[in-house]
């Protein structure tokens, strides 16, 4: 399995500076980008392509915090966390609410399509603004829920900070547990939140 912080030279984290993620991304792929290899043989190149597509690859995970949540917890425990597709308890209200939001908007974006006088179109725009915003307050509150998970990701960093260097019986240590929970809240709050702003998108048309 690659390893894609030691791949991009960062230590292991459940949570990562963005910019300073970015800015050694610019500097790898800079150094490996292909152009740089106008007189270099074939096969020098094609090494080059790999490793940039490494890099490429690489960051694509990390900057994207279910996807990197989901490889630590792959790189500590040695296998894919649990696919679970239950929704945690205290998620329960945030479905039914999203759910029913996003059915509304459905059922609005059917009866707008269906109208074929301009003038009928008009006077729905009204109603499609007032759904606008209760789907844009909806994705403000989930959006700050993010912001606390994204919060606590940063402090669990702390167990792997003190574990760093340290090879064996890592996972015996780590709040894994913790982490793969957090992992499976970001799985559900990440899918609202596209669900929600998709739905936005459609309203503003």
């Amino acid at each position: 399995m690659t390893d894609c912080f030691a791949l991009l030279n960062f230590p292991r984290r459940p949570w990562l500076d963005a910019d300073a993620l970015k800015q050694r991304f610019h500097e790898l792929s800079t150094e490996v980008h292909p152009d740089r290899a106008h007189d270099a043989t074939d096969e020098a190149k094609a090494e080059l392509q790999r490793r940039f597509a490494e890099v490429n690859a690489a960051h694509q995970c990390l900057r994207e915090v279910k996807s990197r949540v989901r490889h630590l917890l792959e790189l500590e425990l040695g296998r894919a966390p649990g696919n679970v597709k239950s929704i945690p308890g205290e998620m329960t209200e945030w479905f039914m609410e999203i759910g029913g939001v996003c059915r509304e908007v459905d059922a609005f974006i059917v009866k707008k399509e269906e109208q074929d006088s301009p003038l009928l179109q008009a006077a729905l725009m009204g109603e499609g603004m007032a759904l606008n915003d209760k789907v844009t307050e909806l994705h403000g509150r989930l959006q700050s829920e993010l912001a606390k998970v994204d919060a606590e990701l940063q402090s669990l960093g702390q167990a792997w900070e003190s574990l760093d260097g340290q090879a064996e019986e890592r996972w015996e240590s780590l709040p894994l547990a913790r982490l793969e929970s957090l992992g499976q809240r970001l799985g559900f709050w990440s899918k609202w939140s596209d669900q929600l702003a998709e739905r936005s998108s459609r309203l503003m048309f």
